[in-house]
């Protein structure tokens, strides 16, 4: 079989570079040339691979993944590959499309060749899949290694450069509010500034806890003594300040004392009630609720308005969904992201809390997350609870 390889390499790698224009859409418009720049490299290091004569326990300890380093000029050239495919922005699943493509190619070629079968053969394809796998695993470990250090990337560019002049911006609308001699038309156009500042960089915080929940991590958290009706007090007044025209009701009963992460129960306490600001129907309040169950506090968030649909509500924890009802996408304050009750789910999660939801035309809406005064393990729970 590696002899077949060094021989039909070029007919091969022009039937691979066909398919692969055909059939994937990062590799459309690509010179023929730059989209088979390994490949032949590769089909030829594998032969080479082929022929070096293995043992019982080699072939055994490779099955394994315990030889990674068996083959080099693979590895070296997968990497160059991955390294290649990450820059012109092939998907990680474009990248595997390429090696199942380029294994049936061989094989087919191969096989129909043959017209008798023994098991010397058998082991040159055993031979060839070994090498070509190593190949795949190398080049998508380095691919996903280049992910990572987007990712990494990423976050600091969100953490810093974005969080910095955001900053300065907000410092300066404070300022200028600060100064007298203002007209009423300049006062109304520095507060919106500053409130534009704040929005955006709630979003910055939303896509940090996002790019660090959904690539691997977890919400960072801190635990500390706190009291839960304290630090929803705080939330609302801060919201009413924004929200001057809605009724925000509280009611507390009972010992609300716990371990919690202040600024995350903050945060998670603010998108659940601009959440129902935003959904809610203006003429009615938002009440918020925060009572002792045992050994969990439960804090409910309740709006009158549009039912949310039972299908609605599968997803409605999912990032990057839309407002769940047309009435509220054109109010003030509206992304469109769905990243806010994605974190709160997140940050109940973390602190081994649930969230559930109920919606119905006569009770209104009504979010409940419990919460344990001394949260074990992050992510303890599910997070969801039945409805």
């Amino acid at each position: 079989m590696s002899e077949f390889i060094e021989r039909n390499v070029d007919s091969i790698v022009e039937e691979w570079t066909e398919h692969a224009q055909a059939n994937l859409p990062s590799a459309r418009g690509l010179p023929p040339e730059e989209l088979r720049d390994h490949t032949k490299q590769l089909l030829l290091h594998i032969a080479d691979d082929m022929d070096t004569p293995q043992s019982g326990e080699d072939r055994h300890e490779k099955s394994r993944g315990n030889r990674p380093e068996n083959a080099p000029e693979i590895t070296r050239t997968a990497k160059a590959d991955a390294d290649q495919r990450f820059g012109l922005g092939f998907s990680l699943g474009e990248m595997a499309a390429e090696y199942r493509a380029l294994r049936a190619s061989v094989v087919r070629r191969w096989t129909e060749r043959l017209s008798v079968v023994n098991l010397g053969m058998l082991d040159e394809l055993t031979r060839f899949n070994e090498a070509l796998d190593q190949a795949a695993s190398d080049s998508i470990a380095w691919y996903v290694d280049r992910v990572e250090e987007s990712r990494k990337l990423l976050l600091g560019v969100l953490g810093h450069d974005l969080r910095n002049p955001l900053g300065a911006a907000r410092n300066s609308a404070d300022y200028l509010l600060r100064t007298e001699g203002l007209t009423h038309a300049q006062t109304k156009a520095v507060v919106r500034i500053r409130s534009s500042t704040d929005r955006i960089r709630q979003l910055v915080s939303d896509l940090l806890d996002l790019t660090l929940t959904r690539l691997g991590g977890s919400l960072p958290i801190t635990l500390g003594p706190a009291n839960l009706g304290q630090v929803c007090r705080q939330t609302l007044d801060e919201l009413e300040a924004f929200h001057p025209d809605r009724q925000l009701q509280m009611d507390c009963a009972g010992e609300l004392t716990g371990e919690w992460d202040v600024l995350r129960i903050g945060q998670l306490l603010s998108n659940l009630i601009a959440n129902a600001i935003q959904h809610g129907d203006p003429s009615t309040p938002v009440t918020v609720s925060v009572q002792e169950q045992g050994d969990s506090v439960a804090v409910q968030v309740h709006n009158q308005g549009p039912v949310i649909a039972p299908e609605a509500r599968r997803k409605l924890f999912d990032p990057m969904t839309r407002p769940v009802t047309q009435h509220a996408e054109g109010r003030e304050g509206s992304s469109g992201l769905g990243l806010g009750l994605y974190i709160v789910r997140e940050i109940a999660v973390a602190h081994g809390g649930e969230i559930k939801v109920d919606s119905s035309e006569r009770e209104g809406t009504t979010f409940t997350v419990r919460l344990p005064r001394k949260p074990s393990a992050k992510g303890a729970s599910t997070g969801v609870a039945s409805t």
